[in-house]
């Protein structure tokens, strides 16, 4: 009865927010999942992210039924709304189908349910572990201890969960190191107009970011003193980063100005870039620098899309054990 109630459940709540029937499916080879899960954008130019991530992932895992979550209500509220609106989506011919359906990593789970997997992997989309990610954990743990009589009948007979993009606990040094790499294009390209670079990354006014002066400092160990990260809702803020740079002994002229986030969304369309006086670009110019703001989100960049792809193998063995 518990096994009926909690299926019934979850597709119910799954065909509500969707508001459209499950497509067929045969539960008896039901396919292995994953579920990347981002805290989402509004941002139409900023969804080619997560266009680039969901098709790298599908062609590392092609036994695999691949899906996305935005774990943010306002955000998938508005998808939603937007999927009623005629106009909008005439002016949006391109927008891939699966932003207007978008669900939380709870209602994905819960179609991945009834489809009949015994297999699925959650990956973080997020660059820490900070509340987004753990807020995931904390869902999956909370599915993970709903008991069964019968084991073969729980709802999610096996789910793992990959790190975010900078890792955690002893293990982020290495990923710090795969991360710098993976912006030292960015990095080379300010080196080669004698500019600092600046990374605006988002932040966690409630747990440390200490991984993010981690980065920065096997940046500069790799690519030179001139790049500095900051953050919208952490330490250090803008005005930190200004300060810095204003003091700088070979002080530059020109600043690269670019999100350290997935997509180059709100944050980086209007609190980096934005025309606002109290914005990233404002705040460099009040401050005398030439400023380039570059508007393209780390899913674009592949070696970064690479690390979760890491993230999601370093459970295989697991995975592979399981099929024994």
């Amino acid at each position: 009865m518990q096994r009926k109630f909690i299926v019934l459940a979850l597709a119910v709540a799954a065909i509500l927010m969707f508001n459209a029937p499950l497509p067929a499916y045969d539960r008896e080879t039901g396919k292995p999942a994953i579920v990347l899960a981002a805290f989402g954008t509004t941002e139409v130019e900023a969804l080619d992210s997560f266009t680039n991530i969901l098709a790298q992932v599908e062609k590392a895992f092609p036994d695999y039924e691949v899906r996305l979550a935005f774990t943010s209500n306002i955000i998938r509220n508005i998808w939603h709304k937007r999927a009623q609106d005629a106009a909008f989506k005439k002016a949006n011919p391109k927008i891939d189908q699966r932003f207007y359906n978008i669900g939380n990593v709870f209602t994905e789970l819960a179609e991945i349910q009834e489809r009949g997997a015994d297999i699925v992997l959650v990956q973080s989309l997020h660059v820490t572990d900070g509340e987004e990610f753990e807020d995931v954990l904390n869902l999956i743990n909370s599915l993970k201890g709903i008991k069964t009589f019968q084991p073969s009948l729980a709802p999610l007979p096996w789910i793992g969960v990959g790190e975010p993009a900078l890792g955690t606990g002893d293990g982020q040094t290495a990923y710090v190191t795969r991360a710098a790499k993976a912006l030292g294009p960015l990095a080379e390209a300010a080196k080669a107009q004698n500019a600092a670079l600046v990374l605006m990354g988002h932040g966690n006014e409630h747990l440390t970011q200490t991984v993010f002066g981690k980065l920065q400092k096997s940046l500069r160990d790799t690519y030179g003193p001139q790049i500095y990260i900051g953050t919208v809702e952490a330490s250090p803020k803008a005005e930190d980063v200004v300060a810095e740079l204003a003091k700088s002994a070979d002080k530059p002229k020109k600043v690269l100005l670019a999100p350290m986030m997935i997509v180059a969304g709100d944050h980086a369309r209007n609190d980096m870039a934005g025309d606002e006086e109290d914005s990233w670009a404002s705040l460099l110019k009040a401050a005398g620098f030439d400023v380039e703001s570059r508007l393209a989100g780390l899913g674009l960049n592949n070696d970064w899309v690479n690390i979760y792809i890491e993230h999601l193998k370093s459970l295989e063995p697991k995975v592979k054990a399981l099929k024994k």
